[in-house]
């Protein structure tokens, strides 16, 4: 029965688990760990399963025998990871928070031991925490991580993930102007270990630039005969596709981002009445992210473009009806510096 139990525990994923079942797959768990003695005069390493660790060692079972280990006998762990683990792990969602808290809890004690993977677990908590916006439960967790993991490389990860935790709360907390500072600050120095941040600035950018854009020609309906104004337009242009582009150029193993800049490409190219690139960027967000939730849209919206495109006709409704017919049509605008992020 057991091992059925944690059979099952491995096949139906770790995703639809609750508390209550992860900490009976831990109470149940088989010999998949390793301990090695602090004083290598006891003997080789041991295999057991390691239940959880309790303020005076790990409690661990070997058959049906359990015992308490005292951490001062202990020089090294190795957790075993099940497939149900390892998605757990890879697959930080809302619906992982329970289990996920289980492991944490079951293991943060061990985080200074040598080898515990106990971090993995905290770290994923976390991400999963900020998804649903539970900022400073998901701070806690990552700085106890970034300042007191055995592994440096999973200090680093846990530090990035604090960084952009922090710009959240900025975003939150702070004036528009210093939040766009901070921003900007950031994609100057372009720290692409921290993927998360980056993509997180970029995504607020973009909306700030397309909205920059839009109101300067608002505001400046024959902005292509200023040759003041018609810089700067086109400078909100480029940066909004740049930045837009982001995450599909830099990214783009990040699904759900790359698709929703693809998106938004596409509705700036649609402002500017350039059906040819919507077209063009529509069909690749087709091709490379075909379940993203914007499949239907960009299928409906290709319809109408491919027919205009074709019949050499104007689309009629290029932009979204609440927005205010232009005085005069902009023209065709300069081509996007595609690869040329953040210059001007």
């Amino acid at each position: 029965m057991r091992s059925l139990l944690c059979l099952a525990f491995m096949i139906t994923g770790a995703l639809a688990q609750t508390a209550d079942e992860a900490t009976r797959a831990l109470a149940q768990r088989s010999e998949l760990d390793e301990i090695r003695w602090s004083d290598p005069n006891k003997g080789p390493a041991f295999r057991a399963g390691i239940v959880r660790a309790l303020p005076g060692g790990l409690e661990m079972r070997r058959g049906a025998v359990k015992r308490v280990l005292p951490y001062d006998q202990i020089g090294s762990i190795k957790f075993g990871l099940t497939m149900g683990e390892r998605q757990l792990i890879a697959e930080a969602k809302a619906e992982t928070i329970p289990a996920l808290r289980v492991f944490w809890e079951a293991r943060h004690p061990t985080i200074k031991l040598t080898g515990s993977n106990a971090g993995d677990f905290g770290l994923a908590l976390a991400r999963a925490l900020r998804e649903t916006k539970a900022y400073a439960k998901a701070q806690a967790i990552a700085k106890e991580i970034a300042y007191g993991d055995h592994d440096p490389a999973r200090r680093a990860r846990a530090l990035a993930e604090t960084e952009t935790l922090a710009f959240i709360q900025v975003m939150a907390t702070a004036k528009p102007k210093e939040v766009e500072k901070r921003a900007w600050a950031i994609t100057e120095m372009a720290e692409e270990t921290n993927a998360d941040l980056m993509l997180l600035v970029t995504g607020f950018l973009m909306k700030k630039e397309f909205t920059a854009l839009k109101q300067v020609e608002a505001d400046n309906p024959r902005w292509m005969e200023d040759d003041e104004v018609k810089p700067i337009r086109e400078r909100h242009y480029h940066r909004a596709l740049d930045l837009a582009l982001y995450p599909s150029l830099f990214h783009p193993r990040r699904r759900a981002e790359s698709a929703d800049g693809l998106w938004q490409a596409a509705q700036i190219y649609l402002h500017t009445h350039d059906s040819a690139r919507v077209v063009a960027v529509l069909e690749d967000l087709l091709n490379l992210y075909a379940d993203s939730h914007h499949t239907a849209k960009a299928k409906e919206l290709l319809i109408p473009l491919k027919a205009s495109l074709e019949s050499d006709k104007p689309l009629a409704k290029a932009k979204p009806a609440n927005e205010p017919k232009d005085s005069e049509p902009m023209g065709p605008p300069p081509p996007p510096k595609r690869y040329h992020l953040f210059e001007d």
